[in-house]
């Protein structure tokens, strides 16, 4: 069975066999899920991709990025090439947009065999879709998790009690109109980072309130929009929890434009200790992930599951710390106004 026999049967040409295999974007999708189910049915596998792409010296795993404007990636990244490499591993990075046939053709590089194993972080696939996947092929998530999957292990951190530290300390500072930039996708760590924020107003004797309740896309520009809405309320907030430092970044941005001083005026603590929350100024008091660590943990998960995909799924949550800055009081003088 060659390429042509393959062509034959899904009725197109060699030329679109080929870019299905090479996960080219020039393929209708009706096209390439009959080429897919061809190969699914004869369980045919592309040896000449398979060789071009392994090479001669080492093994490859797949790595999927939803995007490479969050430097926090390019921290979990570099801990997974490094302990990839020391075991003998390349690694293939592709960026999906979060777009969920990218997402798709990508995944099917693990189905042909191209690559050993996958790290992902968040999909656009859904979770039935990932736990069949995960069943037959060693895959692994990093920064989240998939919720209750039976064959997806996962290095993160506790979302939900992050939060509750990073609000907890905002209400330490005196604040009680407090709000949260969150992101849009009702992800599980947005979920959890949303439980975290109202699991501390609550404990702390505050009424949430929804119009401080605020969400947005991880970049500078929407965080900055999504501000100017929470301060343009009859009663503003006091202080800003933001589930990024790209949306911090942002929202101290409107606020020094507006004439707010941001650690004065307005508290407001970003997330995942990117080198962002030091080189901005004021520097962002923010929730560190610790990234690098994060990414060797997801590749050695991955490394048991491409050597016994059999072994049990494990959930490794990694502690964060709360790194204080300028964006927010000193405590110490809150201490001397009371």
């Amino acid at each position: 069975m060659n390429i042509k026999d393959i062509a034959a049967m899904a009725g197109t040409s060699v030329a679109t066999v080929s870019r299905v295999i090479n996960c080219s974007e020039r393929v209708a999708v009706h096209t390439r899920k009959r080429v897919l189910e061809v190969f699914s049915a004869t369980g045919y596998r592309p040896d000449l991709a398979e060789r071009a792409l392994k090479g001669k010296e080492k093994d490859k795993i797949l790595i999927l990025l939803p995007s490479i404007a969050n430097p926090f990636f390019a921290q979990v990244v570099d801990g997974i090439e490094q302990h990839a490499g020391a075991n003998g591993y390349d690694s293939l990075i592709c960026i999906t947009h979060r777009d969920i046939e990218t997402e798709k053709r990508y995944m099917d590089l693990v189905r042909f065999g191209l690559v050993k194993g996958l790290l992902f972080f968040t999909s656009t696939v859904s979770d039935s879709e990932l736990e069949v996947i995960a069943s037959k092929y060693p895959v692994v998530q990093c920064g989240a998790h998939v919720s209750d999957s039976k064959y997806i292990s996962y290095s993160c951190i506790d979302n939900v009690a992050a939060s509750c530290e990073a609000v907890s300390h905002l209400i330490a500072l005196g604040n009680e109109r407090i709000a949260i930039i969150n992101g849009p996708f009702r992800r599980p760590y947005e979920t959890e980072r949303h439980t975290g924020y109202l699991q501390a107003l609550i404990a702390n004797g505050i009424d949430p309130i929804q119009s401080y309740m605020e969400t947005c896309d991880y970049n500078h520009y929407e965080a900055s929009v999504a501000c100017a809405r929470l301060m343009s309320l009859a009663t503003p907030p006091t202080a800003l929890f933001c589930s990024s430092d790209q949306m911090a970044a942002g929202a101290m941005k409107f606020l020094v434009e507006k004439g707010l001083v941001p650690g004065e005026d307005v508290d407001v603590i970003g997330f995942d200790g990117t080198f962002l929350s030091e080189m901005y100024t004021p520097s962002i008091t923010c929730i560190e992930q610790p990234g690098n660590e994060m990414g060797k943990t997801a590749f050695g998960l991955l490394l048991e599951r491409i050597e016994d995909n059999q072994v049990i799924v494990k959930k490794v949550v990694l502690p964060h710390k709360l790194i204080l800055r300028q964006s927010t009081k000193k405590p110490s003088l809150i201490l001397k106004k009371a």
